[in-house]
Formats: C-alpha cells, structure tokens, sequence
C-alpha cells in the first residue's frame, strides 16, 4: 500500500514540538522511547524536516555496524569537505570544524540501541560542545526495555544528562482519524462497517503499526470464513454438559441395577365382598370363644353362685382389640354377638373344635336385669338439699332425657348422687366433700371405676342457680 505525503495525528506533532524546543533550548541528550510500532522513525523523521534553521543528520543504525560507519554517515551529512577521518571520536573531529559551521548541528539516530556503548558515550560528550552559538543537539530513539536496562549503568552525572521521552497510546479518536485518512489515501473503498471497525480498534493497545495492519487486512485479506463448528461450538459444548449432568444425578440418585422391578400387588377394597369374607373367617373363633365365656359369666351370676367370682371372669383375648374386661356386658353388645354367631359366621366354613353359637335366648336374664335397674333408677328420689359449703364433682351437663338416663344408668352403684336444673341443661352431681382434695381423689376413682371424662370439681356456694330435682324428670326442658 502507497501513501502520498506524511500522516501526523495531534499528539504526535505535540510530540515533534517538544523535542524540537528541547533541542533548541537544552544541553541534555533526547531520548524517544517506544514499543515497537509506535511511530519512533514518523517522529524523528518529521523532526528532520522541522529543523530549516540547523544543520541535522539523520541516521538508521543497522544491525552489527562499527563505529567507523556510523561516524561516516553522520560527518557525511554535516561537513560539505570530505576531508576527515571516521577511525577518530566524533567530539574531536566536530570540535577542530566547529569555528567552519555557520548553522547550529542536530544528529539524530534512528535504532540507537543497537549502536556500540563507545558511540553511547561519544554522543553524551558531544551535547557538552558548541557549534555556531549553540550546544550540539542529539535526538536517539530506543525501546523501553533498552533505557530501563542503560539508566541504571550510567552514573549519577551522566545519566543526568539524558532526557528520556515515552511515546504515550493513541486515543480512540486518533485511531479512527488515522483508520479514516489512511482508508482515504489509499483510494479503495472496502465494505467494512464502522462499529466493525470501531469494536477493532478497541482491542488494540494504541500503537499506529496496528491500525495500518488492520487497514492491510481490511483491504488486502478476504474475511476469515466461520465454520460451523466454531458457530455452534458453544451450543454443543452445553448440551452435551447438560446430558452428563443428568446421566451423573440418575447414576446417584437411582443407581443402575440388575435386580427385576418389583411387581405392584393390588388388595382388595375395604368394603369388598372378598374382604368382608376372610375378616369374618379370621375373627369367627374370637367372637365364638368370647360369647361362651359371657355366656358362662352371666349363667354364674344368674344363679348367684358369686359376684366376686363374677367381676374376676377375665376375657381372655380383651387385648386383641384394646378393650378392657367388663364383668357386667350390656344387652346391646350380647345381642349383636348372639346375632353374629348365629348368622354371619355360620354361613362360612364351621371352625373345628368350637362351641355351637349362643342363641339371643341365652341372655335373657341380662336383659331382663339391666331393665329393672332403668326402672329403679327412674324411680329412684334424689336429696334435694342443698349444702353451703364444701366441695360436689360434676359428671355430666346434657340437655336430653335418654342422655340423662343412660348416664344415671352407668353409674348406677355410686352414691350420692343429685340431678340439679340449670337454665335449659340437666346437671349430674356426685357426693359432698368437706375438702377439694377429696374430691379430687373421689373423681379420679370414677374415672377408674366407670371410664367417664374428666369430672369437675365445683363448690357448693357457686351452684346457687342450680335446682335440685327430687327424682328423674320425665319429659325434656322446655323453652
């Protein structure tokens, strides 16, 4: 690529006039320093052609020159006479032709870092010499690395005379001006839109080298094509992390084994004819025992051979179904249990070894029984004195009369008992204490004894609403 004429950027011409003032004004030895790309040689060589009042010379050291050569091309450029000698110090040889030059002198070397440390030396000297009214002024240009290995070899005296100046990153507007008059010179007009171009230019650390090889690539390399795979690279890469993700948690959380699923087995339904059938065939000899020992409790009392023989008869499979013994079975429960021996269990299969089912007949004379005390229980006549002090137990408060009988009827043997009327309710009261503590242990024997609630003990001063009645009402409470 051909460019007509120099591109100089702001900052650079900045550049150019301060280098060009110290040369003018100072004693001290300039040195430009800049990574590679960075515009060293646009700068010195703008500073050549800035210098109209001076006599300059401007040289490119090469690699594994010797002294004699470059003092050579630098006498070259200054003395019109080529009378000299390039093997003696150039102090020396621009010391004896000084009182000859009518115009200030201005070396500048390209590369110095590649000139021998003699050289180094000779140029130092030569600031500290006068020619034409003015110290003889020398620009180097150098990388970073090169000065920061020098300064600290040279001592205190010298390396105050070296006056080092660091070439600073382009700014993102120069680089797009510099992309922009550079495309422009070129006279081609490549499809590249700008935020492309801009998005570049970003990634770049701000040297002018980089943005003329963007510009090359842009106008000389065709675009790079995309393959596919580095277009769904990251598509791929997350599906396949997915499914070894997934495969590692079944791994763990159901580890893969060769043992055959278990089978799911379906029981019968609670209310089916099935179950209904093999709960009866499983708890016929229960019901059956249980009747004949009933049976046999209750002929015992008919016949009052003992009551205390009677309380001891002890159901010997109660604990089959959490209940506690009861010496004295209501008629409700052995009808149903005459019912059940006499009809469900015989319709299935006969258990071997059992006694015949009992018959309703046999429990006559516990129903019979159980009537008579429902009869002396609605005949019966309550105290209806009321004491002032001391403690009664509350066993229950119920607003119906079957409710109040049934009650009456299973504490049938405690004494010392009232029915009171309290507004709409019928209130069951037992005894009368002279403490609260024996009351309390009187109810927690009539939880014992008749498995009732919790009774409450109550004062006899704070009934005075209640009424006591003389016997068993007859008919419910009216509103």
């Amino acid at each position: 690529m051909t460019f007509q004429g120099s591109v100089l950027l702001p900052s650079q011409e900045a550049i150019i006039q301060r280098m060009h003032h110290i040369a003018s004004y100072s004693d001290q030895l300039l040195v430009l320093s800049g990574v590679s790309g960075s515009g060293k040689t646009t700068l010195v060589t703008g500073l050549t052609t800035d210098f109209d009042e001076s006599n300059a010379a401007f040289v490119i050291c090469p690699m594994h020159a010797d002294n004699a050569e470059i003092r050579r091309k630098i006498l070259v450029q200054l003395i019109s006479s080529p009378i000299f000698d390039d093997d003696i110090p150039l102090a020396d040889t621009l010391l004896r032709l000084a009182s000859t030059q009518t115009k200030p002198l201005h070396i500048i070397i390209d590369d110095a870092h590649l000139l021998p440390k003699s050289l180094w030396a000779e140029c130092i000297i030569l600031n500290q010499i006068q020619c034409a009214g003015k110290n003889i002024a020398v620009t180097l240009t150098v990388p970073p690395s090169f000065l920061a290995d020098l300064l600290p070899q040279l001592p205190e005296q010298l390396r105050r005379q070296i006056l080092p100046i660091s070439i600073e990153p382009l700014s993102m507007p120069e680089r797009e001006a510099l992309y922009q008059t550079l495309l422009r010179y070129s006279d081609e007009n490549p499809f590249t839109p700008r935020e492309i171009v801009r998005s570049q230019l970003e990634k770049q650390t701000g040297t002018p080298q980089e943005v003329v090889t963007l510009l090359e690539k842009a106008l000389h390399h065709p675009p790079e094509k995309v393959s596919s795979w580095k277009q769904y690279k990251t598509i791929i890469i997350a599906a396949v992390s997915v499914l070894l993700a997934l495969a590692i948690w079944l791994g763990v959380t159901q580890p893969f084994s060769k043992r055959p699923a278990l089978e799911t087995v379906t029981f019968p339904a609670i209310d089916s004819p099935a179950f209904l059938s093999f709960g009866q065939q499983v708890l016929a000899p229960y019901f059956t025992l249980r009747a004949e020992r009933l049976k046999k409790a209750e002929i015992e009392k008919v016949l009052n051979i003992a009551e205390v023989k009677a309380d001891q008869v002890v159901d010997p499979l109660s604990q089959f179904h959490g209940e506690a013994p009861n010496a004295e079975p209501d008629a409700a429960a052995l009808t149903h249990i005459g019912e059940v021996s006499s009809k469900s269990f015989t319709e299935n299969k006969p258990v071997e070894d059992s006694a015949p089912p009992a018959k309703i007949t046999d429990v006559q004379p516990l129903t019979s029984g159980a009537e008579k005390v429902s009869r002396r229980i609605s005949k019966a006549v309550f105290d209806t004195k009321k004491p002032t002090k001391g403690y009664t137990i509350q066993i229950a408060s119920v607003t119906q009369i079957d409710t109040l009988r049934t009650t009456l009827n299973s504490i049938g043997n405690v004494e010392g008992v009232r029915i009171a009327r309290y507004k709409q309710r019928w209130v069951i009261l037992v005894g009368n204490y002279s403490n609260s503590k024996l009351a309390s242990n009187a109810a927690t024997q009539l939880v014992k004894t008749y498995h009732l609630d919790q009774p409450w003990v109550r004062k006899w001063a704070d009934l005075k609403d209640y009424r006591l009645q003389e016997s068993l009402p007859s008919r419910e409470i009216s509103e």
